[in-house]
């Protein structure tokens, strides 16, 4: 008896990342391509040191022995050599550059990997992506906005405090300077009537009455200015 079976198309479950391939003392792509660069620069440096050049430097022996300098060019250049190929390979010994190197290539070849797996995933699964941009494809100005945003939210929102506090005690500044020029107003009104009052004192007087007041402010005058 035939039995069927239904087919559900299943979403594939997400791999966990693996890790980066262990560091290998061996010299990697990198590091291969390092010491090769270090030794054709090494080669090409000794080749432009030609028995002519060496020579020059010692025209009198070249001139009585040249036999021997000639053996002693060849051998100064074969020391010269492995001296600096010497140096070099004990600086990246001390600095481990073979780990280093073969460490990013490690990490370049993990990187190539989840892209083609997430490559292969959406092309498998139909799904380009939820619209979600890669990061790489992203503008700068995009990328470092995005790390500010919480730092400029941050100080937009001390900003706007700060600038609250200040609004409320220039409010209050205000309120006590109209109070004052109300107070100021209300005195210079007060002795404006004063005036008013003593003018129409002064008018209502008969003119014998203000002489009889001027000689009395004469007279107390007179008596302080004889006591000073």
């Amino acid at each position: 008896m035939a039995t069927t079976t239904s087919t559900h198309p299943r979403s594939p479950s997400p791999s966990p990342p693996s890790p980066p391939p262990p560091t290998l003392s061996l010299p990697g792509p990198r590091a291969t391509a390092l010491h090769n660069l270090y030794s054709d620069a090494i080669t090409h440096l000794l080749k432009t040191l030609t028995y002519p050049h060496f020579a020059a430097c010692f025209p009198t022996p070249s001139l009585a022995v040249p036999g021997s300098m000639k053996a002693l060019h060849a051998q100064f250049t074969m020391k010269l050599g492995e001296q600096l190929r010497a140096e070099f390979d004990r600086l990246v010994e001390e600095r481990e550059a073979v780990g280093a190197l073969n460490g990013l290539d490690g990490l370049v070849e993990e990187a190539r990997r989840r892209r083609e797996r997430s490559e292969r995933g959406r092309r498998e699964t139909g799904v380009d992506g939820g619209g979600a941009v890669p990061p790489l494809t992203l503008l700068p100005q995009t990328l470092y906005l995005s790390h500010l945003a919480p730092t400029l939210r941050r100080y937009h929102a001390e900003t706007q405090a700060e600038s609250e506090v200040v609004r409320a005690e220039n409010v209050e500044i205000l309120a006590k300077i109209q109070k004052q020029r109300e107070d100021i107003a209300a005195r210079v009104a007060g002795l404006e009537r004063v005036v008013a009052d003593v003018d129409a004192c002064v008018a209502a007087l008969k003119p014998e009455e203000l002489e009889v007041l001027r000689e009395e402010a004469r007279g107390v005058d007179e008596g302080m200015r004889a006591e000073v």
